[in-house]
């Protein structure tokens, strides 16, 4: 049964993290170590309790130890849910075994608000001298999907679709080609920490052409650097 809601808004964190909040709830993905400890207070000050938090995998900027113990500190009911080798890391950094729970691909979880639908089960490839570790991608209310470090196609119906651009894992033809394959209708950018301006537009370029061959649409997502309430409906 879907649970698409018109109410769902979000907002964006450095380079590869989001928030998403619904029904006096949000959900907290990836809040890795291009965020500051600063982004996060004002992002926990500024948004509904944290119902849970998602990481994809164990690499440094899609967590950070500090960001999570933060969040889990203002959320005593909240989970991580994540992959095995991330929740050792997890463990070792001092996070409570209670507090984690690992998935895979096919499990759905619901956590307040949120149903959150796993899907995939690798990280790309960054190169032949380094093992390929597990990732695990997730969809959001059957609506957003946020595949982590990962071209793999959600397969489900995926309205809203993260496109990561940046990363060293990836090239543009490949990113083109993720975005023709997935088809989604409204797509916003991801992995964008290491970019220049002029990277980010050249990115935002081939993406906006692929999207305009099928009629899709590019939405921005908003930081709150500027302004606390700053949110993009979902609806």
């Amino acid at each position: 049964m879907l649970v698409y809601t018109e109410s769902m808004q979000c907002f964006r964190l450095a380079h590869a993290g989001l928030v998403i909040e619904d029904e006096g709830a949000s959900l907290f993905i990836d809040p890795g170590n291009f965020s500051t400890q600063q982004d996060i207070v004002l992002a926990l000050a500024s948004t509904a309790p944290p119902a849970a938090i998602v990481i994809t995998h164990e690499h440094a900027d899609h967590w950070d130890a500090a960001h999570i113990a933060s969040i889990l500190e203002v959320a005593p009911e909240a989970k991580v849910h994540t992959t095995v080798a991330t929740k050792a890391a997890l463990l070792k950094a001092g996070i409570a075994d209670a507090r984690v729970s690992t998935v895979t691909e096919g499990d759905r979880v619901t956590a307040g608000p949120f149903a959150l639908d796993f899907y995939g089960r690798r990280h790309e490839v960054l190169h032949s001298s380094i093992p390929v570790i597990d990732n695990i991608g997730v969809r959001v209310n059957d609506t957003v999907a946020w595949g982590g470090d990962s071209l793999t196609r959600a397969p489900l119906e995926t309205p809203v679709l993260g496109v990561p651009i940046g990363s060293p894992w990836s090239t543009v033809a490949q990113v083109m080609d993720f975005v023709l394959n997935c088809a989604a209708p409204r797509v916003f950018l991801t992995h964008d920490g290491m970019l220049s301006d002029r990277g980010l537009a050249l990115y935002t370029d081939r993406v906006a052409s692929c999207l305009a061959t099928y009629g899709g649409e590019l939405l921005t997502l908003p930081r709150l650097d500027e302004d606390r309430s700053a949110r993009l409906s979902l609806g």
